[in-house]
């Protein structure tokens, strides 16, 4: 196939998976194989200083690497051991909508957000808010794809009301991200969380937080 059959075969497969969440184990070992030979087809060398990587990111798959340690603690998972404690707990009444990513390396910003409905009604929003910078190497130098990222505050917003805006002085939760794909619509990565995932450009989006995007083109179904 060419790269771009490749990523559309990519495309095609998690589609309708709930960004992973619909998929068994099983499944998982399946789809990996498709994403890694994409992983392969990558020619953007150096993704931190590309262009391409800053934007509005719409989640469209993301599986644990290690499934038995994700079954304890969510590691890999869409939430994540740090998102799933502040996600609304009643998980039988939330539907997640989607889960969008900024990234603005030049202004040193990293912003993840979940929208979601509970119990089909109430529409509201968790937004995490942080600081995004290339990983330093053991020489010094930036990282070419790594990112670090330390959360500093998350702001919550449940219909109407809101936003409530809470600090996280007390536990500035941080991390990695390395893209292992990258070109102007599509992008993999790997987390230090220990996932795989597979995002979508939502082009010409304007960034609201909480409020989520404006303009642009529509969230890819998932």
């Amino acid at each position: 196939m060419s790269t771009e059959e490749l990523k559309a075969a990519v495309v095609r497969t998690v589609s309708g998976t709930q960004r992973g969440k619909a998929t068994t184990p099983q499944q998982r070992a399946a789809i990996l194989p498709l994403l890694e030979a994409l992983e392969g087809r990558n020619t953007v060398n150096a993704p931190v200083q590309s262009p391409f990587i800053s934007g509005v990111w719409a989640l469209l798959y993301q599986a644990p690497l290690d499934e038995d340690r994700a079954s304890k603690d969510n590691s890999g998972t869409t939430e994540g051991p740090f998102l799933a404690t502040f996600q609304p707990a009643t998980k039988q009444l939330v539907r997640t909508k989607a889960n969008l990513q900024l990234i603005d390396l030049e202004g040193g910003r990293a912003e993840n957000l979940a929208e979601f409905t509970i119990a089909g009604r109430w529409e509201g929003a968790l937004n995490i808010i942080g600081t995004a910078a290339p990983q330093p190497t053991p020489q010094g130098s930036p990282s070419p794809v790594r990112v670090d990222v330390v959360f500093e505050r998350f702001q919550l917003r449940l219909g109407g009301a809101g936003p409530w805006t809470v600090p996280l002085d007390w536990v500035r939760p941080k991390g990695w991200i390395e893209t292992t794909y990258l070109d102007d619509d599509l992008r993999i990565g790997r987390g230090d969380k220990g996932s795989i995932f597979v995002a979508s450009r939502v082009k010409g989006s304007r960034w609201r937080g909480v409020q989520g995007v404006a303009g642009g083109a529509p969230v890819p179904p998932t």
